[in-house]
């Protein structure tokens, strides 16, 4: 055994493990392979389970598809370490059910020595045992990550697990897991009964309307109920601390509520701030009785009166000209398709046209169709009927299309709706009805409707990848957002970020810096910018209030030094075609994470900036 045991120094979780192990009397190559339980208690466990196998197994299949042909298998693990669900490829799947590696059976360390599963529900984190870190001989084939699913209120739920028998990168897998985790968790929060507000929040705008945001539940005392994992990292609290109150979590009081929503319907901007100053960029979702409704708080926009579009108007003719022709179908019941590349800021032309126009007073609910995975988002979008599916809420979901009547829905990325619910959202624009998913009945909604996409969605028509009648529908006026490297405005665009950034601090740029900034060709657009002038305005000193090359970036002057306008042959086009769809396919995948999607690539963020710029050039 000894000659297995694993170098304490490298992974002490294992290590404690086998303590565990040894300490018990446990064989590693003899110790007998227990039975399945019992039917009965498997299906007393599986409807002990069924919330958490109602939101989870959609998420198991749709991390199984991204892992196909890898001989490898994804599970789900009650909170003892049962198995209640098992996807995977078939010819691994036979050879794990040898170890009895499948539903009925116990990975506890107890039954089954250090393992993913058991030792993760000892360690309550994510754990990776590798082949021989196995304690028990017969499991020395497996590569095995598994991690901790949380409850909404606090401890464990149960277990989601990766189990192969193929080298695996495992920074890339814990992280993969990690996400798939969070997904299952956010769903579960979503639903859960009772709570006043529910508020979404992130430091990313990509991230809101999506499974990675973070949540929290309040109670109509400002105290709260429920949080996901996000919410706790993002506000600096461990899982077993006492859950915060409103005013500990954003600086403000709980009866300063209803100011804060005054404030975003009249001008759609607010700022809070969590601990260590960190800003946040959230949603605020009544839960009562009422229609709840969802309102975006920018903690970035101008706080004066003038009107959204104007906010946005900085001199460029053709943003200029993208925001007249916005105003005139304002209250028209004409769709609104906005293009541009990632970070042209096309949420906030759609908030400004939502709020600029007649229904400013009613709710803004956006939806990031990139961020969902394809077996969700129909329930996402449509809601479910009371008792769609076993475990489900009692009083069913509404849906993103019935949250937004009487307000404007906006569909991001809408390029990446499945083929199948485009025809299902096509049947919906025309009837003006939504029939949730299990029922019959149709809901009237009236509901302006605003679509993005970075991508061209005739070309998508054409290549056989977007419903040509969908485009039709959509299309009542198209708007193209420049990219920032084509704006005649920019030097505004950076004085006005700065402003915003330092919080009234009298800072302003210089000209050597400007120069820089100027020379960039911005893949990430206005969001990368105003990501960089935060940085600058951070590195400044006390006495300090002129930004200079000194306060850019690394990655920005790196990426500079080495820009090259050298003609590329066809073939060299060709490739770095290829490059691009596949790197953006990957920041799509991960919803505009660039740290995520590097990770992914195995490449830095330096490096993925300066191939997205490469391509363009």
């Amino acid at each position: 055994m000894d000659a297995h045991r694993p170098d304490d120094t490298r992974e002490s979780a294992i290590a404690r493990s086998w303590k565990r192990c040894a300490n018990s009397g446990m064989d590693p190559v003899h110790s007998p392979l227990l039975e399945l339980a019992a039917h009965q208690h498997l299906r007393q466990q599986l409807e002990a389970n069924a919330r958490l196998i109602t939101f989870a197994q959609p998420i198991l299949e749709h991390l199984y598809q991204q892992l196909a042909k890898s001989s490898s298998m994804v599970l789900l693990a009650d909170s003892d370490g049962l198995i209640l669900r098992a996807v995977g490829d078939p010819s691994f799947v036979n050879r794990a059910n040898r170890v009895a590696l499948m539903p009925g059976a116990t990975w506890s360390e107890e039954n089954m020595g250090t393992n993913a599963v058991g030792t993760a529900l000892h360690e309550t984190r994510i754990v990776a045992v590798c082949g021989d870190e196995h304690f028990l001989e017969r499991n020395r084939f497996l590569t095995c990550i598994a991690t901790p699913i949380l409850a909404p209120t606090g401890g464990m739920l149960g277990i989601l697990d990766l189990s192969t028998d193929q080298r695996v990168t495992l920074p890339h897998a814990q992280a993969l897991l990690t996400t798939t985790a969070e997904m299952i968790e956010h769903r579960l929060l979503e639903s859960l009964e009772g709570g006043h507000v529910l508020v979404r929040f992130s430091t990313h705008p990509e991230l809101l309307g999506g499974p990675l945001e973070a949540l929290a539940v309040f109670d109509d005392g400002g105290g709260m109920r429920a949080c996901n994992r996000r919410a706790r990292a993002l506000l600096g609290f461990q899982a077993e601390e006492r859950l915060p109150s409103f005013q500990e979590c954003f600086g403000a009081e709980w009866r300063s509520l209803g100011k804060l929503m005054n404030e975003v319907r009249r001008t759609g901007a607010a700022r809070l701030r969590g601990p260590r100053q960190r800003e946040f960029l959230a949603r605020f979702q009544l839960r009562g009785e009422g229609a709840s409704r969802s309102f975006l708080i920018s903690p970035k926009a101008s706080a004066n009166d003038a009107p959204p579009f104007t906010r946005l108007d900085h001199g460029d003719p053709r943003m200029h000209e993208a925001i007249h022709r916005a105003r005139r179908i304002a209250g028209r019941d004409i769709p609104l398709l906005i293009q541009g590349e990632t970070g042209t800021g096309k949420e906030l032309f759609a908030q400004a046209f939502h709020r600029d126009g007649p229904r400013g007073q009613g709710p803004f609910v956006a939806v990031n169709c990139a961020a969902i995975p394809a077996n969700l988002i129909e329930a996402e979008l449509f809601g479910y009927a009371p008792g769609a599916y076993t475990g489900a809420r009692a009083k069913g979901g509404r849906g993103k299309l019935v949250e937004a009547d009487g307000g404007t829905l906006f569909l991001d990325e809408i390029g990446d709706m499945p083929l199948n619910l485009q025809s299902v959202l096509l049947r919906v624009l025309e009837t003006r009805c939504v029939t949730p998913l299990g029922s019959v009945e149709e809901i009237p909604i009236d509901i302006a409707l605003v679509c993005a996409s970075h991508r061209s969605l005739n070309r998508m028509v054409a290549e056989g990848q977007f419903r040509a009648d969908l485009l039709f529908r959509l299309n009542g006026l198209m708007v193209s957002l420049p990219p920032l490297r084509e704006r005649t405005d920019f030097d505004t665009i950076v004085s006005s970020v700065i402003s915003e950034e330092a919080c009234g601090a009298p800072v302003r740029i210089g000209h050597s810096a400007l120069n820089r900034l100027r020379r960039h060709a911005w893949p990430g657009n206005i969001r990368q910018l105003k990501n960089v002038l935060r940085v600058a305005i951070a590195l400044l000193g006390d006495n300090e209030s002129v930004l200079t090359e000194e306060h850019l970036p690394e990655e920005l002057l790196e990426d500079l030094s080495s820009e090259t306008s050298a003609a590329l042959s066809p073939a060299h086009r060709d490739l770095r075609s290829t490059e691009l769809r596949l790197i953006r396919d990957c920041l799509t995948r991960h919803g505009g994470n660039v740290s995520a999607a590097a990770r992914e690539l195995g490449i830095t963020r330096t490096t993925l900036y300066r191939k997205l710029r490469q391509t363009q050039d």
